[in-house]
C-alpha cells in the first residue's frame, strides 16, 4: 500500500523556491566612491550638486548639514535590457574623513515596470515600480566627472 507522506527530499524541493524568493527580493546597492582632498566642504558639496543637476537629474532633496543629496526620478532614460518603462534617481553622500579630505559616494538607483511592459500607461502614477539593478555605469560617469572637475581646479573658489 503506497504511503501518503511525501518524502523529505520531495517536500524540500517543493518548498525551496518559495524560501529562496523571500530572501532575494531586493537588489544590492552599488555605490561609486572616491576620496577628495584639498577642497573645502562647501565647494565640494556645491560641485557634486551642480554635477548631478547638469546631467539631467533635478535635485529636490538637499541636506548640506548631513552631506546628502537626492534627485527626483528621471523617467524613460534607461539603456537596460528590460522591456518596459524605467526610471533612475541619484543618491550622493559626502563624509569628512580627516582635515580637508572627504569620501564621496554616488548611487544611481533604477526601477522598472515589468507588468504591462511597453503597454504601460501613466507610468509616473503607477504602483508597479520594481527595484532593478543600480545603474553603476552612470554612477561611475558622474564620479569621474566630479573627480575631473576637482583635479582641473574647477572646485577652487
Amino acid at each position: 500500500m503506497p504511503s501518503r507522506v511525501a518524502p523529505p527530499l520531495l517536500l524540500l524541493a517543493l518548498l525551496l523556491p518559495a524560501l529562496l524568493s523571500t530572501g532575494c527580493s531586493s537588489t544590492p546597492e552599488r555605490w561609486a566612491e572616491t576620496r577628495v582632498n584639498d577642497v573645502t566642504y562647501s565647494v565640494l558639496y556645491n560641485l557634486v550638486l551642480t554635477t548631478i543637476d547638469a546631467e539631467g537629474f533635478i535635485v529636490r532633496k538637499r541636506e548640506p548639514q548631513s552631506g546628502r543629496i537626492e534627485s527626483d526620478w528621471v523617467y524613460g532614460t534607461s539603456q537596460r535590457r528590460v522591456r518596459g518603462p524605467s526610471r533612475r534617481k541619484v543618491f550622493a553622500v559626502i563624509e569628512p574623513i580627516e582635515g580637508n579630505d572627504f569620501r564621496v559616494a554616488l548611487r544611481v538607483a533604477e526601477e522598472v515596470i515589468r507588468k504591462g511592459g511597453l503597454l504601460a500607461t501613466n507610468i509616473r502614477a503607477s504602483n508597479d515600480w520594481e527595484e532593478f539593478d543600480d545603474n553603476f555605469d552612470d554612477a561611475e560617469y558622474l564620479m569621474a566627472k566630479i573627480q575631473a572637475l576637482v583635479q582641473a581646479g574647477q572646485a577652487v573658489p
